[in-house]
């Protein structure tokens, strides 16, 4: 999926084309360049229609239905880990995610539904919910929130967008600029993201809070799969600690393929923890 980039060439005429006017702008031009000055774009990105892209933003991992694997390493002035996950989607509601290593976390969940979100200690063999208020809160002691692994917000319903366009290293993105609905449960006051023009695949992301930036994050290792370009690795910084990381890499990522709608019950849950 994506948009086709338009192109409109500049062209110079020749011959009986020269009018004083034309002449003028001419000169004008090569003036300009003559000074150093940048010479006029000669390509414009298209804006595409904003909500279209926001949803696709949205849809981009889980699809109509998702499993996955990845490895998640944390890297803090204490100390570096990685957890080793599985991970399955289904619609726009339903989401599971377990840790299969290492062994002294393997079995520890965390499972959305329409109904909420919740954490799973499987040697309590407790349910935990999560309120909306804690969204914010890391995930697994990593950078990333529990809303930005479960999803439960969602850009194209909780925020207003903006579409721009924006030129970073000689090359033109798209920009959204996402701000919150009123009563949207989200976690920051704003959202910009920077995107290609074409593929809508997003390349970096910024969070901010009362018009400070908080953390950003990256987006790289670009894959085809079911159609779409992914990236398959994310590194999210915080700006007051710049030294530590955490990345997110997915080392196989599948969608629209069957996932049972048990899998994201109690008992399904569970059985999923045990591997």
């Amino acid at each position: 999926m994506g948009t086709i980039e338009n192109r409109t060439r500049a062209r110079i005429g020749s011959g009986s084309d020269r009018t004083p006017g034309r002449t003028a702008v001419v000169a004008l031009f090569l003036a300009a360049v003559a000074s150093g000055l940048p010479a006029p774009s000669r390509a414009q990105v298209p804006i595409p229609d904003v909500n279209r892209v926001m949803d696709y933003i949205d849809d981009l991992y889980r699809s109509e239905s998702s499993h996955s694997t990845m490895q998640m390493t944390v890297v803090r002035e204490r100390g570096t880990r990685e957890l080793g996950m599985e991970a399955w989607s289904k619609g726009d509601d339903d989401a599971l995610i377990v840790i299969r290593s290492p062994a002294r976390e393997a079995g520890t969940a965390t499972l959305r539904t329409k109904d909420g979100l919740w954490n799973y200690a499987p040697r309590a063999d407790r349910l935990i919910r999560i309120p909306t208020g804690l969204l914010s809160d890391n995930w697994m002691g990593s950078h990333f929130t529990n809303d930005d692994l479960m999803r439960e917000t969602s850009y194209l319903d909780d925020y207003t967008a903006v579409l721009s366009t924006e030129e970073q290293d000689g090359v033109t993105y798209l920009k959204a600029t996402l701000t919150p609905k009123p009563d949207a449960p989200v976690v920051y006051s704003q959202l910009v993201f920077l995107i290609t023009p074409d593929d809508w695949v997003p390349v970096r992301s910024e969070y901010y809070d009362d018009g400070e930036l908080v953390r950003s994050m990256s987006f790289d290792r670009i894959q085809t799969i079911a159609g779409k370009k992914i990236p398959m690795r994310m590194t999210i910084v915080p700006e007051d600690k710049p030294d530590e990381h955490t990345v997110i890499e997915y080392l196989e990522l599948q969608l629209d393929v069957p996932v049972d709608d048990q899998l994201f019950t109690r008992q399904g849950l569970r059985r999923a923890a045990r591997g």
